[in-house]
């Protein structure tokens, strides 16, 4: 996930459609949403790496995420900003990811027992981006995702997801072949004394494409204290913290690594 690339303005149109499209959609579901939870996410890190630059990059990220469920399964997505303020040749980076979740249980019925297994979704999604480097992201999901039950955590889900990567360099697409995505999904809130945490995040382990490209290792781990509840005794509302980056092979070039913390603050709604 949150896997950049650039275009130039008139892909930056195509790609806004094409979010704008599966925000629709799921705007359409929320419509009919038995719950809901959206959160906008601003973070700073100065040790980002982009191809081509031997320097770190500072960047200031800011996301809007939102998930919900409905009748028959939930809807994901999130959109990413970011934007480079030192060494920064591709300063403005947009990019979002959009799933849908079918829940098998919920549309047939059936029970997967009570032990760890708690449900299976057939899954599909799309992730788009556009900046000023020249490429554009184009990537189709679809597979299953797997709902555990994990005593302590709010949800523990892996996707296990094809990944046919149809992604644009200077207006012509780049002729990967089809690969793979596991990503685990998970939430553990907990308590030291008087204080409320989170920890939560996803990793993404996606395959080689071809065109010289090896696995890559994206990990985004969240620790996250909730400030509301202490400062205002509102629960759930606003949230400091750091979110770890790793990024092994990033956008599967050998050696281009990523490994260090941002700063976070984060308002749900």
């Amino acid at each position: 996930m949150k896997q950049l690339a650039g275009n130039n303005k008139p892909r930056r149109a195509l790609t806004g459609i094409a979010l704008a499209l599966a925000l629709g959609g799921a705007a359409g579901q929320a419509a009919a949403a038995e719950w809901s939870e959206t959160d906008v996410q601003v973070m700073n890190g100065t040790r980002f790496r982009d191809p081509g630059n031997p320097d770190d990059v500072t960047k200031t990220t800011v996301t809007l995420q939102h998930v919900s469920g409905y009748a028959y399964g939930r809807n994901y997505f999130f959109v990413d900003s970011y934007w480079g303020t030192k060494n920064a040749p591709r300063a403005n980076d947009i990019y979002g990811e959009y799933y849908h979740y079918l829940s098998l249980g919920k549309i047939t019925g059936a029970k997967f027992g009570e032990g760890v297994l708690k449900d299976v979704s057939l899954t599909a999604g799309v992730n788009a981006g556009a900046s000023t480097g020249g490429a554009a992201t184009r990537v189709l999901l679809y597979g299953v995702t797997l709902d555990f039950a994990v005593p302590g955590f709010s949800y523990f889900n892996v996707d296990l997801l094809a990944y046919d990567d149809r992604s644009q360099f200077n207006g012509v697409q780049t002729r990967y072949r089809n690969s793979y995505q596991v990503t685990p999904v998970w939430r553990l809130p907990f308590s030291i004394g008087p204080t409320h945490w989170s920890f939560e995040g996803f990793c993404d382990f996606i395959g080689a494409r071809g065109q010289g490209t090896v696995n890559q290792t994206l990990c985004q781990p969240q620790l996250r204290l909730d400030v509301g509840q202490l400062v205002s005794g509102r629960r759930d509302a606003f949230y400091i913290g750091t979110e770890y980056q790793y990024w092994r092979n990033k956008y599967g070039i050998d050696g281009l690594d990523e490994s260090f913390p941002n700063i976070m603050a984060v308002v749900k709604f």
